[in-house]
């Protein structure tokens, strides 16, 4: 638990020893905030709670402007009430289905729970949703009053729990591509192909192999807490304005980002004054991937941290900003990793060998590592070392620092087989089962002689 929940929790103990601080109950007070409440951070620090006096006359929490709408606009996206029920109860085996492996840490002794869904073209087997939302919704909240007021259902999946680290409508699993069983091609690709004086087989080869994926995906839908996807050793695409968690409570900030371009200029003496300032201790800067000795600390600057960023991109060395937080970090400075050396890899971690050092037992000795990838011609991050994963995983925020924020919904994220997705305590495993398909064709034949 980070930092701040625990200094959340602390704060509504103390309501709740006094009720009649409020003219309604604490547990009242707080489920009536929820997901439309917007805590402003400032560098890790803890949220701004504005008490007027000692007595606490009036307790005002900051929003974000427009949030109420934000919130009624989700509200009827996925509180309607559908119109025609659907009967989906029964799992077929044979078919192709997703699985999902809900497993809650209990944090006790490390005693876990675990509960199995199933998804088939329908939907979740079994759900109790009553919402005219086709896909797989996952949240906190069992049942509401919508604004018709209607008693709506609004959860596939319902993720219990008491510290509100989960919203009532939080995240969803897009599945209805991984179902389908046209071919799906770009209208481009399409017309290319028709004209084409090829062989139906061959035509239909090209069509496979040029078909859009059957992918299935995760989005967040404006969460407070957020929703996380697992990295594993396997390295993949940096973006501008992500965030990482890695341990319990530690994260990483992606602030700049910058690649190759053959309209930038190459190293000339400009940039090593820029490299000199930013030396100086007024930027709280640490700089990695160059040999500093060859940079003379600057006593004197005359240009704005931002200036000297922007001067930087207009040369053709990549580099990359990050911000570090929470448990076990000690340095609070800004990093600037420059790619100078084209095979370096900067690695994150709990042991004296690492680029950043975290200085914490839920941080693996290589916990974290990121490389500029040239013939890709970008930023790459991968979690342990290549051969090891780490002991508490790397885990990518679905939403990024501007859309969290602005409690903004993410972008869907394509999953694959084995796929994790963490919300609070809570993992969610996803597997893809294509059936049994040689069951399924006797299946068919059985039925058609009938």
């Amino acid at each position: 638990m980070q930092p701040f929940f625990a200094q959340f929790s602390m704060f509504r103990q103390f309501v709740s020893e006094d009720p009649n601080l409020f003219n309604t109950s604490s547990s009242d007070f707080f489920q009536s905030f929820d997901s439309d409440i917007s805590i402003q951070f400032a560098n890790q620090s803890p949220p701004i709670i504005h008490i007027e006096n000692s007595g606490i006359q009036m307790i005002s929490i900051i929003r974000n402007e427009g949030r109420s709408g934000q919130k009624k606009q989700i509200q009827e996206m996925y509180t309607r009430l559908r119109k025609h029920e659907i009967q989906n109860n029964e799992l077929n085996k044979n078919e192709p289905h997703i699985k999902i492996t809900v497993t809650k840490n209990q944090n006790l002794l490390n005693s876990s729970s675990q509960i199995e869904y199933f998804i088939n073209q329908f939907g979740l087997i079994g759900s109790i949703k009553n919402a005219d939302s086709e896909d797989v919704i996952i949240g906190r909240q069992e049942k509401l009053e919508n604004y018709q007021g209607q008693l709506i259902f609004p959860n596939d999946i319902i993720l219990r729990e008491t510290e509100r680290l989960i919203s009532r409508i939080h995240c969803k699993i897009i599945f209805r591509n991984f179902f389908r069983k046209e071919n799906q091609i770009l209208p481009l690709y399409q017309k290319t192909i028709s004209q084409l004086k090829l062989h139906y087989n061959i035509k239909q080869r090209i069509t496979q192999f040029l078909e859009e994926p059957k992918d299935c995906y995760i989005q967040d839908i404006g969460s407070v807490f957020g929703t996380h996807i697992k990295i594993d050793r396997n390295y993949v695409k940096l973006k501008k304005y992500q965030q990482y968690s890695i341990g319990s409570e530690t994260t990483i900030q992606i602030l700049e980002i910058h690649n190759l371009g053959s309209e930038y200029k190459q190293r000339d003496i400009e940039f090593d004054k820029l490299i000199q300032k930013l030396r100086n201790i007024k930027y709280k800067c640490s700089l990695q991937g160059l040999d500093l000795k060859l940079y003379e600390r600057s006593l004197h600057v005359d240009q704005s941290f931002d200036q000297i960023l922007t001067n930087l991109r207009c040369y053709n060395i990549p580099f990359i900003m990050m911000k570090f937080g929470g448990s076990g970090v000690t340095d609070i400075n800004q990093n600037i990793f420059f790619a100078k050396d084209p095979n370096a890899v900067f690695s994150i971690g709990r042991g004296n060998d690492n680029n950043i050092r975290i200085n914490s037992n839920t941080i693996s000795r290589k916990q974290t590592r990121f490389r500029f990838n040239r013939k890709e011609n970008n930023w790459e991050i991968a979690d342990g070392s290549q051969d090891k994963d780490s002991a508490n995983g790397t885990w990518m925020q679905l939403q990024t620092i501007q859309e969290r924020e602005q409690k903004l919904g993410s972008q869907a994220y394509p999953l694959k087989n084995l796929s994790e997705i963490k919300i609070s305590d809570y993992t969610l495993k996803v597997e893809f089962l294509k059936g049994n398909e040689k069951e399924k064709a006797r299946f068919q034949v059985m039925k058609s002689l009938l």
